[in-house]
């Protein structure tokens, strides 16, 4: 890390820092009232939650519907005795923005451009962190997509790969069903390097949303690999798109969009474990 991106780093941690402990009493407050609006008004009901590794693991989830509830869900009423630690694009985190300050209030910063910035996830998934063993999720779609693409899962991007490779760590495959029809989005804004921009309603019908946890994986045959990008493609679309895929199915019908970026099999694959 050179002295900017350890300025830049320091500072952000010291803002994090600053912000947890000023909205300590809001933010629990919020998520009691989150818990009680996803127990009463949705019904949530959370499946498989003996696959979760007492150690450190990446969850791997599809992303659904409006109002980031899938985000909120995952974030605060999945677990009882555990925190999951979601990533969350920079620009939607609560260092850079009041959806992330009030709303949200918690998660990963992560940044769609310059590469991953480990030290932001170090504590979570390294041996010795403040907060090791944590488990950190990832939407890897990227985007949420539209109503009508609502039995669609997009292709993955590379990062899932690249994250449970440099910590070899276990993924956790994860289904989010039901979100899609609680906040229907009708479209979505594209923007250059970052997540698109919803138009979704401003409230949500009252659901039944379940969130399931399969079972976990590793990417072991890949670490200490030199992994390409089309090669990390591949992994990503090719061996874990299919675990959520098959999770997804449990509930309902999916589809993959077709994958238009370039992939490449890693030679002498001898599958995972």
């Amino acid at each position: 890390m050179n002295e900017q991106a350890r300025a830049e780093f320091e500072e952000n941690a010291r803002r994090m820092e600053a912000y947890q402990q000023e909205f300590a009493g809001y933010n629990r407050r919020k998520r009691k009232f989150f818990q009680a609006y996803f127990k009463y008004y949705h019904r949530l009901e959370v499946l498989g939650r003996e696959n979760l590794p007492p150690g450190p693991a990446l969850l791997a989830a599809n992303h659904s519907g409006g109002l980031d509830l899938d985000i909120v869900a995952l974030s605060y009423c999945c677990l009882p005795d555990r925190d999951i630690h979601v990533l969350i694009v920079e620009s939607w985190h609560y260092l850079r923005s009041i959806w992330g300050r009030y709303y949200i209030g918690g998660g990963i910063p992560l940044w769609t451009q310059g590469g991953i910035r480990y030290e932001y996830i170090d504590p979570y998934l390294e041996p010795g962190g403040e907060h090791y063993p944590g488990l950190v999720a990832i939407y890897p779609e990227g985007n949420s997509g539209t109503f009508a693409e609502r039995r669609l899962l997009h292709r993955f991007f590379s990062g899932v790969v690249r994250l449970a490779v440099h910590y070899q760590v276990p993924i956790v495959p994860v289904a989010q069903v039901g979100f899609h029809q609680a906040c229907p989005i009708l479209k979505e804004l594209p923007r250059d390097h970052e997540p698109a921009d919803p138009i979704a309603p401003l409230f949500a019908f009252p659901v039944k949303l379940k969130v399931e946890f399969g079972k976990p994986f590793t990417l072991e045959n890949y670490y200490r690999r030199n992994l390409t990008r089309p090669e990390e493609n591949w992994i990503a679309n090719e061996v874990v798109r299919p675990k959520v895929a098959e999770l997804l199915a449990h509930h309902r019908r999916v589809a993959m969009q077709e994958v238009k970026v370039e992939m490449k099999e890693p030679a002498s694959v001898r599958g995972e474990g």
